[in-house]
C-alpha cells in the first residue's frame, strides 16, 4: 500500500510539474536559461555554505560537554547524505534522520545521543525556519503596497508564525513526547508505536530538555547558525537574479526564500516536492511582482541544483554502505529503536 502511494504521488508531482513547464512554455525557460552561460556552476556555491552553517548548527545541538568522535568534515558529508534521503524519499524526514544516526553511530558516536542531537538540531532548524518566514512575511508586508489580499495573507501568516514559535518553545521545554504520550494515555489511545517506544522517547525528552534549561550558550549558537543558513540560502536568489540580469532587492528575496519553504513543506508527500515546489516558486515570484519570465526559470535552477547535492548526498552514502537492500534494513532497525 506504501508503494502504491508513493507511485501515485510521485504521477501526481509529475503531473504538475509537466503542467508547470507548459504553462511557463519550454521556449522561454531554455532560452532565459541560456543566458547563465558557464557561469552556471556559481548557483551551487551556496548551497555548499547553508549546509556548512547547518553543519555546525547540529554539531552545536549536541552540547558543548561532549566529545564527539568524528570532526567536521565526517559530520558535513553525514548531513549531506540525512539531507539527500529527505529529499528524495518522501518520509517526513524522518528517513534521513534515521540515516544521520545510523551513520553517525557506526563512526562511534552512542545512538541515543546521535538520535538525541538530530532530534534537537532539526527541531531548532525547524524552529528557525518559522522564524525566517516571519520574517519573510514581515518583508511581504512592506512591499504588498496597496494589494489588500496580499497583506491581509501575509499579516495572517505572520500572526500564524509567532504562534507556532512559541508552541515549539513549549512542546520543547516540557518534552514533546512526553505531552504526546500524556495526552493519548487520556484519550484512552494506546498506539503501538508509541506504547512501545515510551521509555526510549522520555528518555530523548530528558535529553532535550537537559540541553534547553542547562546549556543555552550552545542553543543560542545553533539557532544562529541554523538561521544563519536560511538566510544565506536567499543569497542564491540574489545569484540567480544576477545571472538572469533580472537583479531583485534585498526585501523582494527574503520574501520569496521564505515561502519557497513553505511550498517545499506543503509538498512533502511527493518525491522532492517535484511541481509542487516549482509551482510555488512561481506563484511567490509572481506575487512579489517579478518580472514574469524569472519565477520558472528560477525554479528549474533551483531544481538543478538541489539534484546536484541530492546526486552527491547519495554517492557519498553509497559509497560507503554499498549494498542497498542491507542499508535499507539497517536504518529501518536504527527507526525502530531510536524513533
Amino acid at each position: 500500500m506504501k508503494t502504491l502511494l508513493r507511485v501515485l504521488f510521485l504521477a501526481a508531482g509529475l503531473a504538475v510539474f509537466g503542467w508547470f513547464i507548459h504553462r511557463a512554455g519550454p521556449g522561454e525557460i531554455v532560452a532565459t536559461l541560456g543566458r547563465l552561460g558557464w557561469r552556471a556552476p556559481l548557483i551551487l556555491i551556496t548551497l555548499a555554505g547553508v549546509y556548512a552553517l547547518e553543519t555546525l548548527g547540529w554539531r552545536m545541538a549536541f552540547g558543548s560537554r561532549q566529545r564527539l568522535a568524528v570532526g567536521f568534515p565526517a559530520l558535513y558529508r553525514v548531513r549531506l547524505s540525512g539531507e539527500a534521503v529527505n529529499n528524495v524519499v518522501p518520509s517526513g524526514t524522518v528517513g534521513g534522520e534515521a540515516v544521520k544516526v545510523y551513520l553517525l553511530h557506526r563512526r562511534g558516536v552512542p545512538a541515543g545521543d546521535a538520535a538525541a542531537a538530530t532530534i534537537i538540531g532539526r527541531t531548532v532548524q525547524t524552529l528557525m525556519q518559522v522564524t525566517f518566514i516571519a520574517l519573510g512575511s514581515a518583508a511581504f508586508l512592506h512591499l504588498a503596497g496597496d494589494r489588500p489580499g496580499v497583506r491581509s495573507g501575509m499579516a495572517i501568516a505572520l500572526a500564524l508564525c509567532v504562534g507556532l514559535i512559541v508552541t515549539l518553545f513549549y512542546l520543547q521545554s516540557h518534552g514533546m513526547f512526553t505531552l504526546i504520550l500524556r495526552a493519548t494515555d487520556r484519550l484512552g489511545l494506546h498506539p503501538r508505536a508509541l506504547v512501545g517506544r515510551a521509555e526510549r522517547l522520555r528518555a530523548i525528552d530528558r535529553q532535550v530538555i537537559h540541553f534547553y534549561t542547562n546549556d543555552r550558550r550552545s542553543f543560542v549558537l545553533s539557532a544562529a547558525c541554523y538561521l544563519a543558513a536560511w538566510l544565506l540560502d536567499t543569497f542564491d536568489l540574489f545569484v540567480a537574479a544576477w545571472l538572469l540580469g533580472m537583479p531583485v532587492g534585498w526585501l523582494y528575496a527574503l520574501g520569496i526564500e521564505a515561502f519557497i519553504g513553505v511550498a517545499k513543506l506543503l509538498g512533502f508527500l511527493v518525491p522532492g516536492g517535484l511541481g509542487i515546489q516549482e509551482t510555488g516558486i512561481a506563484l511567490v515570484c509572481h506575487l512579489a511582482g517579478l518580472p514574469p519570465g524569472f519565477g520558472p526559470a528560477y525554479a528549474i535552477i533551483r531544481r538543478g541544483r538541489d539534484l546536484f547535492y541530492a546526486g552527491l548526498g547519495w554517492l557519498l552514502l553509497y559509497a560507503g554502505q554499498g549494498d542497498r537492500q542491507a542499508l535499507r534494513g539497517r536504518v529501518a532497525r536504527q527507526v525502530e529503536t531510536q524513533f
